[in-house]
């Protein structure tokens, strides 16, 4: 039938396509935006940049609603739409995954040869500053679900997900709000910290807030990290040419105090001095101002908590001394003639050195809080019966608020006890899941064969810890990422790790440095055994991780997979194995310092240079 082309065309249904093919040939751009709404495209392209610093205040819900809508309004092949997006505003949970951030970058930072340091002085993530958090994962869906488009490419609602966090990101810069992508963790984790099922894979945690910086360039290029390539490097005409190579590999809700710690860091950025030139120690101010509401104080006065024990495991050959040592090192400290003693004389540091658990008797001048004298054999039964190591938490935490009631600035954790660095090896084990390999060093001056024997005894203890695995295993064959072997042994929760390998000066400290954290009081970790009660008492209560400063990297290599499990960067490296907390009060005068730095320069407005705004 001839139709008139006069006749009034039908009416088109909602949801379909109302142009003719006649219009379409006619004006074949007729569908392109007016010039202003194209410019502001190619703009928010332009300008969307990675933030990692920003302000408190929240985002309204009426913004957060449309940025969300602009993610699920993303291309998805097979229209599969596998993105899912968990909104986070919880402080515990940022708390958690910044930890896990933290964690991974000191773990990558090697990969970087000699660029580590630079890579360390950029600022990777604002999980906690950022009022929200987005988890944007991938739901793979019901294996063996067949999805159009999917068949030759699975990995098509992988980059559909990507699409997600592209247009929210786009959505977010037009609203004027900064989007940070941490990658700093690992899968896993992430699904046990959000309860993620195995089929679901967490793809990007984004950092959301109003930025408390406006880059005009990507941040990596400011720092001289890397620079942008022109884009007649990546673009090719009709196959792949290797004269077009890829661009090179470039290397409780008021606490913590978020206000405290951006008005530090505010005033940081003002001081006559280029920005981040003070390193480590601008990071270490932000993080006392979130934990005590300022910066750290000058003069500085800690509080020094050594705990002293003795360790059953000694009758296998695992130090060169005997137990009646530690009671001698013990009464020395007590003297001031050790060199926690002298060194705490000298900064003017309240000192108190307790008896936790040594096998003679109290020496004169040191606090009895003895619980039992000296651990069990843990390479036969538990290193601590249940009820000893709650009073040992019971005990290190009185001591904390003792010390805390004496008006001290902050806690420095130090340890005295024969043995005790084969018990923090064998506690680090059971805590990560390694073994003996990585986390047994040679401690006080052993030979190679003592070495074997530590190795051998904390091999053993993990293995009869874990429930009898091959001792093999504990040695650490299959410790590391999973590989051809086999899975990594399991974690114990820090509970049973105390319990099974522990000592009684450990649990101790980390019942100090739970109290502490209760009392927002900073802690000042010394080295290997301090840094195992921490990660223990982590994992007892999650807040302590917001308190803990790391002042040393001792030369025991089980510290540095300690200080990475806990995301802190010492603020020394001298190499050194002694205890008794003397790397903890060698690195009080650079906290110190730090906070005079920050309150005694004079700003760009005051001194009248002519600086950064």
């Amino acid at each position: 039938m001839r139709v008139d082309p006069q006749t009034p065309r039908p009416p088109t249904p909602a949801g379909f396509d109302a142009s003719r093919a006649s219009e379409r040939a006619a004006d074949p751009t007729g569908w392109r935006f007016s010039a202003a709404e194209r410019a502001s495209v190619y703009k928010v392209i332009a300008d969307r940049r990675d933030v990692r610093r920003f302000r408190p205040d929240p985002v309204p819900e009426d913004v957060l609603e449309r940025i969300l809508a602009a993610a699920h309004q993303a291309p998805s092949v097979g229209l599969m739409q596998p993105w899912r997006l968990i909104v986070v505003r919880s402080t515990e949970t940022k708390l958690g995954m910044r930890r896990l951030a933290q964690r991974e970058r000191l773990r990558q930072a090697d990969r970087f040869d000699e660029r580590t340091a630079h890579f360390l002085d950029q600022k990777v993530e604002g999980v906690v500053e950022a009022p929200l958090g987005i988890c944007v994962c991938c739901d793979h869906g019901e294996p063996g679900t067949e999805v159009l488009g999917r068949g030759t490419i699975p990995e098509t609602d992988v980059y559909s997900a990507a699409c997600a966090i592209e247009n929210l990101w786009l959505a977010a810069r037009a609203e004027g709000l900064g989007i940070g992508w941490v990658s700093f963790y690992r899968p896993d984790d992430l699904r046990s910290l959000l309860g993620i099922p195995e089929r679901v894979d967490p793809m990007a945690w984004l950092c959301v807030g109003w930025p408390d910086e406006r880059p005009v360039r990507p941040g990596l290029e400011a720092a001289g990290w890397a620079s942008r390539v022109a884009v007649e490097d990546v673009v090719m005409e009709e196959r792949w040419s290797s004269a077009s190579p890829l661009p090179a590999a470039s290397p409780p809700a008021a606490w913590p105090d978020r206000g405290a710690a951006i008005a530090a860091r505010d005033r940081m950025d003002e001081l006559v001095k280029p920005a981040g030139s003070l390193g480590v120690l601008e990071p270490l101010v932000e993080r006392w101002a979130a934990i005590t509401g300022g910066a750290p104080p000058s003069p500085l006065r800690a509080g020094v908590l050594v705990c002293a024990a003795d360790h059953g495991h000694v009758v296998h050959g695992t130090s060169l001394f005997d137990a009646a040592v530690s009671a001698q090192v013990t009464a020395a400290a007590a003297r001031g003639q050790s060199a926690v003693g002298v060194l705490a004389a000298r900064g003017g540091h309240e000192l108190l050195i307790a008896d936790l658990g040594l096998c003679s008797a109290t020496p004169e001048g040191v606090r009895s809080a003895k619980v039992a004298t000296g651990s069990a054999d843990m390479l036969m039964e538990p290193a601590l019966r249940e009820g000893q190591l709650d009073a040992a938490l019971a005990a290190g935490a009185a001591l904390c608020g003792e010390m805390a009631g004496r008006g001290v600035d902050c806690l420095v954790l130090g340890e005295i006890g024969i043995g005790n660095t084969t018990t923090t090896a064998a506690l680090v084990g059971a805590l990560l899941g390694v073994g003996a390999e990585r986390t047994v060093g040679r401690g006080t001056g052993m030979d190679a064969a003592g070495l074997e024997r530590k190795r051998a005894t904390v091999a053993g203890a993990l293995a009869r810890a874990r429930g009898g695995a091959g001792a093999g295993d504990a040695a650490g064959n299959m410790a590391g990422p999973p590989s051809a072997a086999g899975p990594s042994p399991t974690p114990l929760p820090a509970r049973d790790a105390l319990r099974e390998v522990g000592g009684l000066e450990l649990a101790a400290l980390a019942g100090a440095a739970i109290e502490a954290a209760r009392r927002r009081l900073p802690v000042v970790l010394d080295g290997y055994a301090t840094a195992a009660a921490a990660l223990a008492a982590v994992g007892l209560d999650a807040r302590v991780a917001e308190v803990l400063v790391a002042s040393h990297r001792s030369a025991e290599p089980g510290h540095a997979l300690v200080l990475a499990e806990l995301g802190l960067e010492p603020l020394l490296d001298l190499r050194a194995r002694l205890g008794e907390a003397s790397g903890a009060l060698l690195a009080l005068p650079v906290i110190e310092a730090a906070g005079a730095l920050h309150r005694e320069m004079g700003t760009f407005a005051e001194s009248g240079v002519d600086g950064p705004r």
